[in-house]
């Protein structure tokens, strides 16, 4: 018997995708539908599996369905202990553990566009994560407890928050993404582009285009299961009027061997921060991190993203209360519009013990005062070369 896909933008597909899915043994390419495919309940993929769309065919989640639109396939019954998680996470995690980890899952095409005009606003917002009895996220795509994993060649539309969570995924590529934002559900915040957590590891993250109205990439080892992140390569970032382009943090886990490389665009909270965020016995440690190929600025601050009369960040933030091993910033160049804010800013607290400046050029072109460089903690070691500011040499010698 056939499986009928409506392909129409009314018709629910949900159904008859997840059969497709089921039924195919490891790959399904799926034909360019007449509108969309319409769905109202969380896509499942199974190991050892390949999901092929049209480069343009668009998957629409339904009005009201306040759900995740593509995740891997829980184990029903596996749930993870009460006393090792958050209770808000419960519900997140639940059918997942680090003893049965998915393999090999690629997703490649389509423009997935969770409608979030037509969800519940975004729970992180709202706080609301229940609007109708069922735990809503606001994300987008999910995955937990991945060996093997591609996301690649797709458009991702008008989340809630949080395009697509990686949660201890190792060996993966998300590459050729493109961010189709609205300004969000009821405003332009917390909608996050790639959201990777705690315990990833062999990462790459490359060519992303479009504006984020939070972190472009996000690296947050203290988030969801949380744990060490290291090993991973961000690089091709083209951006305007974006909220950030990468964020790195570390609280209670270490955040180690990161490249951050060509990042392009303007950015009106930072354009790279190195932050903790979360309070934390320790202090958050980063080694062998390193930016290069840098070319950014500030962006104008409107009202629908919430910060207006906030704290201005400098275009790399460092916040306080890290430990820093090892940290190096070459080829950034800065031709400034906007906010004429210092470029560099390190924070009390936060120790550097390797810190290389190489090749940063920076030009004021809005008036007023922008330091390269704003010092409040302990650099141990500094390497600085080749720094220019207005067009002049800079010594930057302690």
């Amino acid at each position: 018997m056939s499986i009928r896909l409506w392909g129409d933008g009314v018709h629910d597909d949900t159904a008859s995708l997840q059969e497709l899915i089921d039924t195919a043994k490891h790959e399904l390419i799926l034909p360019d539908p007449e509108v969309c495919y319409l769905i109202s309940s969380p896509l499942l993929l199974p190991s050892d599996f390949r999901l092929v769309l049209p480069r343009f065919a668009e998957v629409r989640l339904a009005p009201n369905s306040n759900c995740l639109m593509l995740r891997n396939k829980p184990t029903p019954g596996l749930n993870p202990p009460h006393d090792q998680i958050a209770p808000i996470l419960w519900d997140y995690l639940c059918g997942y553990s680090p003893e049965q980890r998915a393999r090999n899952i690629e997703v490649v095409g389509g423009i997935w566009n969770f409608n979030n005009k037509d969800q519940a606003p975004n729970p992180l917002y709202s706080h609301n994560y229940y609007p109708t009895g069922q735990f809503y996220s606001g994300m987008l795509m999910n995955f937990v407890y991945v060996d093997g994993l591609r996301i690649s060649s797709l458009t991702l539309k008008d989340p809630a928050n949080f395009a697509v969570t990686l949660d201890s995924v190792t060996h993966f590529t998300v590459d050729h993404i493109t961010f189709d934002f609205n300004y969000g559900n009821p405003i332009a915040v917390n909608m996050d582009g790639i959201h990777v957590d705690g315990g990833c590891k062999f990462g790459e993250i490359y060519d992303l285009k479009g504006a984020c109205y939070d972190d472009l990439v996000a690296l947050n080892a203290d988030e969801s299961t949380a744990g060490p992140i290291s090993d991973i390569s961000i690089h091709g970032i083209y951006a305007d009027d974006c909220h950030s382009a990468v964020r790195l943090l570390s609280a209670n886990y270490p955040v180690t061997n990161v490249h951050i490389s060509d990042v392009f665009g303007t950015f009106y909270q930072y354009t790279v921060g190195i932050t903790r965020f979360y309070e934390s016995k320790d202090r958050g440690f980063f080694d062998g991190i390193t930016l290069d190929r840098i070319y950014a600025s500030k962006a104008e601050r409107i009202d629908v993203y919430g910060k207006k009369g906030g704290y201005v960040y400098a275009p790399i933030w460092i916040q306080s209360g890290l430990l820093i091993q090892s940290l190096r910033i070459s080829e950034f160049h800065r031709r400034e519009k906007i906010t004429p804010v210092e470029s560099i800013y390190i924070s009390e607290g936060t120790e550097i013990r390797d810190l290389v400046l190489d090749h940063i050029t920076t030009e004021n072109q809005a008036g007023g005062e922008m330091p390269l460089l704003v010092n409040k903690g302990d650099i141990r070691h500094l390497s600085a070369s080749n720094l220019f500011q207005d067009g002049k040499p800079l010594d930057l010698s302690l």
